[in-house]
């Protein structure tokens, strides 16, 4: 089973903040990423069905990119954004010269994030058993918890591009557990339409 992931492409939060709320649309930029995204995807890869979040942002490219797919498009309420910045983040990258604790404390906030993406991932794969490879379009910290879910740790970063795609793959003829392809892969956007 593949498991691909998109963050949306770039919000009119991105470019104007606060003002344009907590769930601003995209940009006009936003929109030809998410077209280009789906281009890319027809061409290269077999997918069978798209998940996506509720957000205006990350449904509508999922929209777009299901538009080039012929693909309908399912929404999983758990796969919405970090929302509980007072509660608190994700503890910070163990550092190669102080490795331990081994299992740092999450923040309250962060810990249940961590648990609602968990479970909407294993919704998915286990309402998809048969799958041999689905698309999610989500968002940047949802997608980081999503690949700290599968690598087992709380502390690896990562800065999710716009319209970037993660592959990982459970079940390589090759290696036990999850097998991460690529992250952040833009191939399919000009320099010039790459945003984070």
């Amino acid at each position: 089973m593949k498991l691909l992931m998109a963050r949306h492409g770039q919000s009119e939060w991105q470019v104007r903040g606060d003002d344009a709320g907590e769930d601003a649309p995209l940009t006009s930029l936003g929109e030809r990423q998410a077209h280009r995204l789906g281009a890319f995807l027809v061409e290269r890869d077999s997918i069978e069905f798209i998940v996506t979040s509720p957000l205006r942002r990350a449904h509508r490219t999922a929209t777009i990119v299901a538009s080039y797919l012929e693909l309908a498009v399912h929404v999983e309420p758990d796969l919405r954004e970090f929302d509980e910045w007072d509660a608190g983040w994700a503890p910070l990258p163990v550092s190669m010269w102080n490795t331990s604790p081994a299992s740092p404390e999450l923040a309250p906030g962060y810990d249940r994030f961590r648990k609602r993406v968990s479970s909407a991932l294993r919704h998915i794969v286990e309402g998809n058993a048969n799958a041999s490879q689905f698309l999610i379009i989500a968002h940047g910290g949802t997608i980081g918890a999503i690949l700290r879910v599968l690598l087992g740790s709380d502390t690896p970063r990562l800065w999710a591009s716009n319209a970037a795609l993660h592959l990982v793959e459970w079940g390589h003829a090759e290696r036990e557990g999850w097998v991460f392809h690529y992250l952040n892969n833009m191939e399919h956007l000009p320099v010039s339409m790459r945003t984070s």
